[in-house]
């Protein structure tokens, strides 16, 4: 599977990452990785001739915008900003179940699983105090959703939710959508090993801002799914409250998003 270039420069390299393929493997012989794709298998090394510094991450599962800074110092800016929560970034979603909200925030602590701490590192939402035996090491997390569109997967009901991390907890936004009982489609980790049929998890980083004073970018996919045939030949639209596949679209309802209260509109706030 090709990794689309979606910018370079001198500084950075913003690539389209598919979904199901990692970034980077300390195994020589694995070719499923985006640097075996854009550059030497051990680019992700110090020892490397042409070292390449991973700003961010993304799960094996999910696909799309991946920033890589070419130098230690482009790493460093980038990696400042991520960390001052300066950077956005928004993810389409499509999830089991139709959400009754409009615009939510999801506030749960994310900790680790204690039970997969030597297997898949599985993660954790701490919805109740009493969960704490399952979640442990929390931190607090913060994701922000919009519903897009409602409709029916191979005749099951889901959602196209917009997705945006404020924080940056490992798996944060599948832990989220599976604490609030609606579990993105095709992720069988988070749904218990039970949702194997659809061939992909459907969940997508479309765009990633990042502020950089000498560089400012602005990095947006195209739709990913409804583009797909697999995909499509299953999907059948109920009611869809935004506009959102075209790049303009995708703009104004990140723009709803970013605002922290919308008159008028079906909000609600998890939180323990």
């Amino acid at each position: 599977m090709a990794v689309e270039k979606l910018y370079e420069s001198d500084n950075y390299l913003i690539v389209n990452k598919p979904y199901d393929m990692y970034i980077n493997s300390d195994d020589e012989h694995e070719k499923n990785t985006v640097t075996y794709h854009i550059a030497s298998p051990d680019s992700h090394l110090s020892s490397s001739l042409f070292p390449l510094h991973f700003v961010q991450r993304l799960d094996y599962a999910t696909s799309g915008v991946l920033c890589i800074a070419k130098n230690k110092s482009s790493a460093a800016r980038a990696g400042k900003l991520f960390e001052q929560r300066i950077t956005k970034k928004y993810y389409l979603a499509v999830v089991r179940g139709h959400v009754t909200f409009e615009v939510a925030d999801i506030e749960f602590n994310v900790g680790v699983d204690p039970s997969t701490a030597d297997s898949s590192h599985r993660m954790s939402a701490l919805i109740t105090s009493e969960a704490s035996v399952r979640c442990v090491q929390s931190r607090h997390a913060h994701t922000r959703a919009l519903r897009l569109e409602t409709g029916y997967y191979d005749n099951s009901p889901v959602t196209v939710l917009l997705l945006k991390p404020i924080t940056g907890r490992r798996h944060q936004l599948r832990v989220h959508c599976s604490a609030v009982g609606h579990t993105i489609l095709g992720d069988y980790t988070y749904s218990g090993t039970k949702d194997s049929l659809p061939h992909r998890m459907f969940l997508h980083a479309t765009r990633l801002i990042l502020p950089l004073p000498d560089e400012d970018l602005d990095i947006q996919t195209p739709e990913p799914f409804f583009s797909d045939p697999r995909f499509s030949s299953k999907w059948k639209s109920e009611t869809a409250y935004y506009k959102y596949r075209s790049k303009e679209d995708f703009h104004a309802v990140c723009d709803i998003l970013d605002k922290s209260y919308v008159i008028g509109v079906q909000y609600k706030i998890y939180k323990m």
